[in-house]
This record gives structure tokens, C-alpha cells and sequence, in this order.
């Protein structure tokens, strides 16, 4: 944890939850000229998503929206190209729901579906700087709660499936790619071996997720990394410093139960028999 001291005798501290929340606010700023749109958003209000809802996604203050208003309107049928200024206006208030681990969709892969689906170009240099900002304070505190569990902040999925989400926006996923490897904290790299262990096709070395089957940016990148050689390495060192550190108990908050079939020491072996080849 890092400390700034902000007065004679105060001191704040920075936390993966004080960055969130500045990312939070970074993207209501980078987003804030846009205005509420005066016609019907792109929904269909025929069978998808309430009427009445729809109406109060423009005409409540952004920040009432709920998550019952997001999870109809990502739901529901939509263009395969995405209106800009509409996508643009709802965006902090999206991200600010996904910050407070609201559900947003029926997948988390599709939580941030629309925003990927805008025209190239459709975001400025501040406003993509905003969004990576987010992405990446985001997954870094998500990367620090293990297990995974339903109300943590990657909801239950595994942190590959985060960065599918995050491609899914089309926001670059090298700067979350290279704050994991630099981490080194015990969860997140076990984080790392149950994304491996449940979402990489190894003999392959193909990404297993169904949700990533179209995503060809995605895949190629996360195909690429996982195989570089320092990429390898790196987790090679860290896998062999968490076994070292003591047993597999340890490794569970107080309370804590692994509910996954295999045991946790076979995910761990498997994974790094898999990076130390």
C-alpha cells in the first residue's frame, strides 16, 4: 500500500479501492458533455426491455440509473453498430454499476458489449484514456480478491473472462496483461491458475472460453502472451515462490471453502507444469 501524507499530521492512504473510485470519476469527467438522448434509445421495448424503464434511462439524473436499468437494455435486442453519443452518455454510470459489483448482463463477458460496438473512432483520446484507466484499476483490485467468489468484484469468473470482457469493449489488454505479471501478491497469481486451469486449452494452446470463439484480437493476444518465453518465466518464478510459501490452507481467508472438483495444489501443478515446459 502506498501513503501520501496530505498535512502535518494526516495521512492518506492509496488503496486498489481509492483507484477505482478515482477511475470512476475520471470517466463521469471524460464523458461529461454528452447529453441524454431525446429520442428512444437503441432498445427494443416491444418484448426486450420495459418501456417505462427505457423512458427513465433518459429522463432520470445519470447517476440514479440502476442496475435493472442496464441489465434490460444490454439485453436487449440491439444494432450491430452502436450509437455513439448514446453509448458515451450512459458510460460512467455503466462502469460506476460494474465498480459496485452490479450485474449487468446475463454474461460478464457481454457486460460492456455496446461500447466495442461503436464506430472506430467514435472516442477521443481523453475519453479512451479514460476507459483504459478503468479497465486497469478495475482488474488490478479484482486481481487482489481470491477466491473468485459471486460477490467479489470479477463476480465469480475468472479473470481471463474480465479481459474478455474488457476486449469486448476494444480496450487493449496489454497494460492489464503487464500490471498481472508485475504483481506480487499470492492472489493474483492464483488468480492466474484457476484462469488457466479452467479457461486454456493447453495442448492446444487455445482459449477455451465459448464467448471468445469471434474474438480474434483476443484470442491472438492471450494466445501470444501466454507462450512468450518471459511470459513463462515469470510465472514459472512466482508459481514456485507461492508453493514454497507454505501450504494450500493458508492461501483461503478465514472462512473461505475452494468449491472447485480439483484440488487447489493439482490446479497449481498443473499450471506450472504447463508454463515451466
Amino acid at each position: 500500500m502506498k501513503k501520501k501524507k496530505t498535512g502535518a499530521n494526516s495521512v492518506l492512504e492509496y488503496t486498489p479501492s481509492n483507484v477505482l473510485e478515482a477511475a470512476t470519476q475520471a470517466a463521469y469527467k471524460a464523458f461529461a458533455h454528452y447529453q441524454a438522448p431525446d429520442h428512444l434509445l437503441d432498445v427494443c421495448t416491444a418484448c426486450c426491455m420495459n418501456a417505462e424503464l427505457e423512458r427513465e434511462m433518459r429522463h432520470l439524473p445519470l447517476r440514479q440509473l440502476t442496475q435493472r436499468h442496464f441489465y434490460e437494455y444490454n439485453d436487449s435486442a440491439k444494432s450491430q453498430v452502436q450509437p455513439a453519443r448514446e453509448i458515451k452518455y450512459l458510460a460512467p454510470r455503466l462502469l460506476e454499476l460494474l465498480a459496485e459489483g452490479a450485474r449487468l448482463h446475463h454474461s460478464t463477458e457481454l457486460y460492456l458489449d455496446r461500447l466495442g460496438r461503436c464506430e472506430p473512432g467514435s472516442f477521443s483520446a481523453t475519453e479512451q484514456a479514460a476507459l483504459q484507466g478503468f479497465a486497469l484499476a478495475y482488474f488490478a483490485q479484482g486481481l487482489e480478491q481470491w477466491p473468485a467468489a459471486s460477490d467479489s468484484l470479477f463476480q465469480g469468473d475468472n479473470a481471463f473472462s474480465i479481459l474478455l470482457m474488457w476486449a469486448y469493449a476494444r480496450v487493449p489488454l496489454e497494460p492489464l496483461l503487464q500490471h498481472w505479471l508485475e504483481c506480487e501478491s499470492d492472489a493474483s497469481t492464483l488468480n492466474f491458475v484457476d484462469a488457466c486451469y479452467w479457461d486454456y486449452v493447453w495442448y492446444s494452446n487455445q482459449m477455451g472460453n465459448a464467448f471468445a470463439t469471434d474474438e480474434v484480437e483476443y484470442k491472438r493476444t492471450m494466445e501470444e502472451w501466454l507462450n512468450r518465453p518471459a511470459t513463462k518465466a515469470r510465472w514459472t518464478e512466482k508459481l514456485m515462490r507461492l508453493v514454497d510459501a507454505g501450504p494450500a490452507s493458508s492461501w483461503l481467508p478465514a472462512g473461505a471453502v475452494d468449491h472447485h472438483c480439483y484440488p487447489l495444489p493439482e490446479r497449481i501443478t498443473a499450471v506450472f507444469d504447463a508454463m515451466a515446459a
